[in-house]
């Protein structure tokens, strides 16, 4: 005994729409940036279609002029906000397929800027107390002297502006100007 099976199409059509695969992020370059800075990125990973945006955790790092340059890269612009949180932020690529796992980028403290020294003169022999005026000053900040015969000490960081310490100026210091610098 013989069976037959027919199928038979009744001209039922279908359009499948086809998922895009999530992106992934390998790599931003470059890596960090400091407070108070406007940074050229560029964002590597794969499946980067036009439209896809660029996530930051925590705040103070804006996002802007993103453009999706190949499937496997993105560049855009992130600006660190002078008061942006320090330390690592993650970084995701987010498109219609899902959004990627996180990459770090690193918020650095701006440099200490040092506009002003006074007294900014002392005699040999003398210990001077002196005010130091600028910028991003932070507690640990080192007061570093170019010459020989000042020691530094006293050092006292009032705020991000000022700080104050006594130069003890030997006997036998050379006499001139030296150069006075603030590490953090």
């Amino acid at each position: 005994m013989a069976f037959v099976l027919s199928i038979v199409s009744f001209g039922c059509s279908s359009t499948a729409q086809r998922l895009l695969d999530p992106p992934t992020l390998t790599s931003i370059s470059p890596i960090s940036g400091v407070q108070g800075q406007g940074v050229a990125v560029t964002l590597t990973g794969t499946n980067f279609v036009a439209g896809a945006t660029i996530g930051v955790s925590g705040a103070g790092i804006t996002v802007s002029n993103t453009t999706v340059a190949s499937a496997t890269q993105i560049t855009a612009t992130f600006a660190i906000a002078a008061n942006a949180a320090t330390g690592a932020q993650n970084v995701t690529v987010t498109t219609s397929g899902g959004t990627s796992g996180a990459q770090p980028f690193t918020v650095n403290l701006a440099p200490p800027t040092l506009t002003s020294i006074s007294p900014n003169s002392g005699a040999q022999g003398q210990s001077v107390p002196v005010t130091l005026t600028g910028t991003n000053f932070v507690a640990g900040a080192a007061i570093g002297v170019s010459g020989a015969g000042i020691t530094v000490s006293n050092t006292t960081v009032l705020s991000a502006t000022q700080i104050t310490a006594t130069f003890a100026i030997a006997a036998n210091a050379a006499t001139g100007a030296q150069n006075i610098t603030v590490t953090t």
